[in-house]
C-alpha cells in the first residue's frame, strides 16, 4: 500500500513560494564555476587538476533524460514504480529532474544515476524506495540524494536497516531535512547522526540567507547537519528537496578530486569547510553553518608533494611556509626551469592542486634589507662586562627595542622588549693558551679577517671570514687557541647554530685556523672546515620540498693581510668547499653529484684617515657560489589515484649555470667616545642572489647608523 515517503518539494504546494531565479541555468553554472575557481586562486595560485566523474544516485521521481543540462550526463538507472528501466519523471514539477539538474550544476563532471521511486503525485512505498536504496547501494555510486521522507516522521526499522548498509558499504547519505518547520529534520535525514560520519542532514535557506521557515531545523542532528539554498533557477519551487542536491553535487566534485576518500572523509570536509551562522559554533538551528562548495574543493590543511617515501612516512614536508633556497640552487630551479609552474600538490586528504612552486619559494637573502635597516636603527645595546680575573672576562649583553617599551606593561612584560642577549666567557691574553665559550653569538667574527671589517663592514662580513661556519646569524662555539711569540695564532672551534627566527637553519661545523706572521707587515693564514646541515644546502629550507635531507661540505681557505702603509692594509680571503648532499626521498631536489663552490674577497682597510681613531674598508666580494655540480628537478605532474604515487617529470639541471654575485661596499666607522660611534655605508649588489633578472641586475643601498652601550 502507500506510505507517507514522499517528496518534500513534490506536491506539498502549502509550503512553496512559487517564485522562480531569473538567471538561466547556464548563466547559474557559470556564476557558480566562477566563484570556485576565484576562491581557490585567492587561497594559494592553486588550480585543481584533471577531475574524475563521479555518479550521484538520486532517489527521486526520474530524470526527463532529453533535457540539455543532463545531456551526455545520465548513467543507466532503474525505474522500481514501473518496474523498467525507463525512470521517466512524470511529476508535473519535474522533482527529480530539477534535483539532477541542481547536482549536474555544481560540477561539470558530475554524473546521475536515476533511481525512480516516486510516481506522478510524489508517492511511494516503504518496500520501492528500500529497493531504491538496495540499488543504489550495490550501484558504482559513491553518493546518493535523497529528497524525500516521511511527513509524519514515522519510523521505518527497515528503512533503516537499508541505508545502515548503504552507509557501511562506503556510501554517503545526503538526505533532505524536512519542510515542517519543525527543531529537528524528519526521518530519514534524523539518522544522520546514526550513521558515524557517513550521512549529512541539510536544510534550506530562503533568498535572504536565513533559514527558511518551511525548513526543520537541527536540533538533534546538529553534528551532521548544513544548509543550502533552498531554491534554484531549475525550479519555481522551493524547499529542503532543492538544498540537498547542492551537497550531493559537492559530494561528488569531492570524490573527483581524490576517489580514494571515504564517505566520511568527504562528509568532514563538508562539514569543516561550511561558514558558520547562527550562534557561534554548531547550533541546533544551522548545524554545521552554511555549505561552501569553493571553501569544500579548496586545499585543507598542510600541501605537500603526493605520494610516500619508502619508509612509508608522508611527503617531503609542509608547503604552507613557503620554500626557502640558497642562491646557487635558486637560479638553476627558477630562472632555468618551467616545471615548477605545473607542480602537482596534495592536501591533507591527498587531494591534487596544481601549483606555481615559484610563487611560494623565497630566495635566502642575508643581504642588507630595509626591514633589517629599521630594526638596526630602533635599536639599543646593553652590556654588562665582568673581570673575573686578570684573564677570566664575563661579558652580557643584549638588544632592546624601545618601541616596545611605549606600550603599557600590561601587554608587555619586562621580557619581551629583548631582542637578542648575548654572553661570551673568555680567559687568556695575548700569549699562550687562550678559550672562550659564547653563547647566542656570530661565530664567523673570531675566524679569517674580522679583526679587519667588523665596525666598517655590514653585508660581507661572512666571506670575510668564515664562509663555511653556518648559514644562520647566530650560534654557540666553543674555542680553544694557542698564540706564540713569533706570531703564530692557532687556534679550534666547534660551532652549533640553529636559526629559528630567520630560515630555520641548523647546522654543526668544525673550524681549524692558523695564521703566521713572515714579516711585520704581512699575516698570512690558512682555514679548514667541516660543516654538517641538517636538511639543508647552503643555508637553504631545512623543511619543505625544496629541501634536502643532509649535506655535508669539507671546505679550506686561505687568507692574507698585507700592510701598505701605517694606515692601509690590503687584505684577501679565498675558500673552496665541496659538498656531498642527500636528498630526500619524495623531494623535488633529487640525484645531486659532487657539489663544488667558492667565494672570495679583497678590500682596503685604513686607521685614522680623516678623524683619529676613525675605520673605512671599501670591499670587493663574491658571496659562496655553486661552479660545479648538478641535480635532477623531478617534479610531480599528476596522481595515479589506483596506487595514490605520483607521476613526475624530471630534468637534469647544470647548478654551475647560475650567475655568480659580487659586491662592492664602502663603510666608514666615527668613534664618538669609548662607548659609542657613527657609521655609514654604501652597498652595490651586481646579480644579488645570483639571479639572472634582466628588470634590475644591481641592487645599491646606503645606511646611517648610531651605535652606544650602556
Amino acid at each position: 500500500m502507500k506510505t507517507s515517503l514522499y517528496a518534500y518539494c513534490g506536491k506539498a504546494f502549502a509550503i512553496m513560494s512559487g517564485v522562480s531565479m531569473t538567471d538561466t541555468p547556464r548563466a547559474y553554472k557559470k556564476h557558480l564555476f566562477a566563484i570556485v575557481l576565484t576562491t581557490m586562486l585567492c587561497a594559494g595560485l592553486l588550480i585543481a587538476p584533471r577531475v574524475y566523474a563521479e555518479s550521484v544516485a538520486v532517489i527521486d521521481s526520474g530524470i526527463n533524460p532529453n533535457h540539455a543540462d543532463l545531456a551526455g550526463r545520465i548513467d543507466q538507472g532503474i525505474d522500481l514504480i514501473d518496474g523498467d528501466s525507463n525512470p521517466f519523471d512524470e511529476t508535473p514539477e519535474q522533482h527529480g529532474t530539477s534535483v539532477s539538474r541542481i547536482i549536474a550544476s555544481v560540477h561539470g563532471n558530475n554524473r546521475i544515476l536515476p533511481i525512480r521511486v516516486l510516481d506522478g503525485a510524489g508517492l511511494s512505498s516503504e518496500s520501492i524506495v528500500i529497493g531504491g536504496v538496495n540499488f543504489a547501494t550495490n550501484s558504482s555510486a559513491r553518493v546518493i540524494n535523497l529528497s524525500l521522507g516521511s511527513p509524519q516522521n514515522a519510523y521505518s526499522q527497515a528503512l533503516t536497516t537499508s541505508m545502515q548498509n548503504s552507509a557501511r558499504s562506503g556510501k554517503l547519505l545526503v538526505v533532505a531535512a524536512g519542510n515542517g518547520g519543525q527543531p529537528n529534520p524528519t526521518f530519514p535525514a534524523s539518522l544522520a547522526a546514526l550513521f558515524g560520519g557517513s550521512a549529512i542532514a541539510v536544510g534550506a535557506l530562503n533568498r535572504n540567507g536565513f533559514i527558511a521557515s518551511y525548513s526543520n531545523r537541527a536540533g538533534n542532528s546538529k553534528d551532521y547537519y548544513v544548509v543550502a539554498p533552498g531554491y534554484s533557477s531549475f525550479s519555481s519551487f522551493v524547499g529542503t528537496s532543492f538544498a540537498a542536491p547542492y551537497v550531493s553535487g559537492t559530494a561528488a566534485a569531492i570524490l573527483g578530486q581524490n576517489p580514494r576518500l571515504s564517505a566520511q572523509q568527504v562528509s568532514e570536509i563538508i562539514l569543516n569547510s561550511a561558514d558558520d551562522l547562527g550562534a557561534p559554533g554548531t547550533d541546533e538551528i544551522y548545524g554545521r553553518g552554511k555549505l561552501n562548495t569553493a571553501a569544500a574543493l579548496a586545499p585543507q590543511g598542510d600541501l605537500d608533494l603526493p605520494g610516500t617515501s619508502d619508509d612509508g612516512s608522508s611527503g617531503s614536508g609542509a608547503l604552507a611556509a613557503g620554500l626557502v633556497i640558497g642562491a646557487g640552487v635558486a637560479a638553476a630551479v627558477i630562472y632555468n626551469n618551467k616545471k615548477l609552474k605545473e607542480a602537482v600538490v596534495v592536501d591533507s586528504y591527498d587531494r591534487p592542486y596544481k601549483v606555481d612552486l615559484g610563487e611560494l619559494i623565497e630566495v635566502r637573502n642575508d643581504g642588507l634589507t630595509m626591514d633589517r635597516m629599521m630594526k638596526n636603527l630602533r635599536r639599543t645595546t646593553e652590556m654588562a662586562q665582568l673581570a673575573i680575573t686578570e684573564k677570566l672576562q664575563i661579558a652580557v649583553w643584549y638588544d632592546r627595542d624601545p618601541a616596545k617599551e611605549l606600550y603599557p606593561v600590561s601587554e608587555f612584560d619586562d621580557q619581551e622588549n629583548i631582542e637578542n642577549w648575548s654572553l661570551s666567557l673568555h680567559q687568556g691574553g695575548n700569549r699562550g693558551a687562550y678559550y672562550a665559550l659564547n653563547m647566542n653569538l656570530d661565530p664567523r667574527q673570531f675566524f679569517g679577517l674580522a679583526e679587519e671589517v667588523n665596525e666598517t663592514t655590514l653585508f660581507d662580513r661572512r666571506n670575510l671570514t668564515a664562509p663555511y661556519a653556518g648559514f644562520a646569524s647566530s650560534g654557540n662555539m666553543a674555542l680553544a687557541g694557542y698564540k706564540t711569540a713569533t706570531g703564530v695564532d692557532l687556534k679550534l672551534a666547534v660551532v652549533d647554530m640553529d636559526d629559528n627566527t630567520d630560515y630555520g637553519v641548523e647546522s654543526k661545523s668544525v673550524l681549524l685556523e692558523s695564521s703566521i706572521q713572515p714579516h711585520e707587515r704581512l699575516r698570512l693564514g690558512v682555514q679548514f672546515s667541516g660543516l654538517n646541515e641538517q636538511g639543508s644546502l647552503f643555508g637553504g629550507a631545512s623543511a619543505g620540498a625544496l629541501s634536502v635531507e643532509q649535506s655535508e661540505t669539507l671546505a679550506a681557505g686561505f687568507t692574507a693581510r698585507l700592510k701598505l702603509s701605517q694606515k692601509i692594509s690590503l687584505h684577501s680571503i679565498y675558500s673552496q668547499g665541496y659538498t656531498l648532499v642527500k636528498d630526500r626521498n619524495r623531494g623535488l631536489l633529487q640525484q645531486f653529484s659532487g657539489i663544488g663552490s667558492n667565494s672570495y674577497a679583497l678590500g682596503l682597510s685604513g686607521r685614522g684617515l680623516i678623524r683619529k681613531n676613525d675605520r673605512v674598508s671599501l670591499t670587493l666580494s663574491s658571496p659562496l657560489h655553486i661552479n660545479q655540480g648538478s641535480m635532477s628537478l623531478s617534479v610531480p605532474t599528476q596522481v595515479d589515484f589506483t596506487t595514490g604515487n605520483a607521476l613526475r617529470e624530471t630534468e637534469r639541471l647544470d647548478l654551475a649555470d647560475a650567475k655568480r654575485e659580487t659586491d662592492i661596499e664602502l663603510g666608514y666607522h666615527l668613534p664618538l667616545g669609548k662607548q659609542s660611534g657613527l657609521a655609514a655605508y654604501m652597498i652595490y649588489r651586481n646579480d644579488p642572489n645570483g639571479l639572472a633578472d634582466k628588470t634590475a641586475r644591481g641592487r645599491y643601498g646606503t645606511m646611517m647608523s648610531f651605535s652606544s652601550r650602556f
